[in-house]
């Protein structure tokens, strides 16, 4: 099949990530390559997957990631959403000019612009994949109403959570778990007595970076924490000063590139996801697993989908730190091949390969 994946465009499909989203964009687009099919993918300048044919698309300084931390609002109309908006008119008029030379369109940007204009193309197939929970009003309701006059676009989401989330607007035709090839992450049977924790994702209130920084210091365990800097007010007021606070207890190591990251995964206790919000997946968790490393996860969004209670790690109540530290010495006897297992069984790379083939076989038919 031809396919044109449209990429997020808040920021460059490249490494180090900035999410989940990204990562599974970029491994997608390799995996449906190395299947043989023809795959070209539009995203920001500077994207780079190796591989893949990239058509860039020149986005401004104005274009940036949504933050997800205040309550549920519309996005104000400011400069930054005109570009937004201007730029997936012109990429979906210029589709619409070569719907030759695809046979679908698979979007995964989450942006009120990229669900409406995609109705411009008509003859060629278009499936969305959501990667967000029901946050943004104004999608919500573009879903709502796409919906409502006969379902024009396919939908994917990644968790049945997620899914969830959207039922007052609309249903989804496919769930389709990330998936991660492990034959290309290490598996670290073992580690050192006085291996640390781990936080990884970006620095952002929603991924509750402060529960684990206290979920450690409780715990009396040392953290790492890796990730990107999404919001640098937050990390200024709130993150560097607990981090002088805590001393050689908790460190940040900046924006680790995937082979890093897999390493770091390899060599810790366990991983804490101590999102604040309802993660619609949590491909940290996988990543982690594979490498043979429990998680402790507070319940909510996906986390209930991805985490097998007291096999591969522990679901916490959300927001419980005394609870999650008390979790902490027990992490010890979650069997790592146990956690190998499970993502090697429920999130292979494979399989989710195979389903978006099927996916896409659905909307061509």
């Amino acid at each position: 099949m031809r396919i044109a994946l449209i990429a997020p465009i808040v920021t460059p499909i490249a490494q180090p990530f900035l999410g989940g989203s990204q990562a599974m964009v970029a491994q997608l687009a390799q995996g449906l390559q190395q299947r043989g099919h023809e795959v070209t993918l539009f995203a920001r300048q500077g994207s780079a997957v190796p591989g893949i044919k990239i058509e860039e698309l020149v986005v401004p300084e104005s274009v940036v990631p949504a933050r997800f931390s205040a309550p549920s609002q519309e996005r104000p109309a400011d400069p930054g959403f005109f570009a937004q908006a201007n730029i997936f008119l012109d990429l979906f008029l210029e589709l619409r000019q070569r719907q030759h030379e695809f046979d679908l369109v698979h979007a995964h940007a989450f942006d009120w612009p990229a669900f409406s204009l995609s109705a411009l193309l008509t003859a060629t197939p278009v499936i969305h994949t959501i990667h967000l929970p029901a946050v943004t009003p104004e999608i919500n309701e573009a879903l709502r109403l796409f919906h409502q006059q006969g379902h024009p676009l396919k939908l994917i989401t990644v968790s049945q959570a997620c899914a969830r989330t959207y039922k007052p607007y609309t249903p989804f035709d496919h769930i389709i778990y990330n998936g991660l090839d492990t034959d290309v992450i290490h598996f670290a049977p073992h580690i050192e007595p006085d291996a640390p924790l781990l936080f990884a994702g970006r620095i952002t209130p929603e991924k509750g970076v402060e529960a684990a920084l206290e979920i450690a210091e409780r715990a009396n365990v040392p953290l790492l924490l890796a990730g990107g800097i999404y919001d640098q007010v937050y990390y200024e007021q709130r993150i560097s000063p607990r981090l002088q606070e805590m001393g050689e207890r908790a460190r940040y190591l900046g924006s680790l590139e995937q082979h890093e990251l897999w390493q770091l995964m390899g060599q810790v206790r366990g991983l804490l996801f101590t999102s604040t919000w309802d993660e619609p997946f949590g491909l940290t968790m996988i990543e982690a697993m594979a490498c043979g490393t429990p998680v402790l996860a507070f319940e909510r969004g996906a986390a209930a989908e991805v985490i097998k209670h007291g096999e591969t790690g522990y679901l916490i109540r959300p927001g419980d730190t005394l609870q999650a530290a008390h979790q902490v010495a027990e992490l010890d006897s979650i069997q790592r091949s146990t956690c190998r297992q499970h993502v090697e069984r429920h999130f292979s790379f494979t399989s989710m390969l195979e389903q978006h083939e099927q996916a896409y076989q659905a909307s061509i038919e």
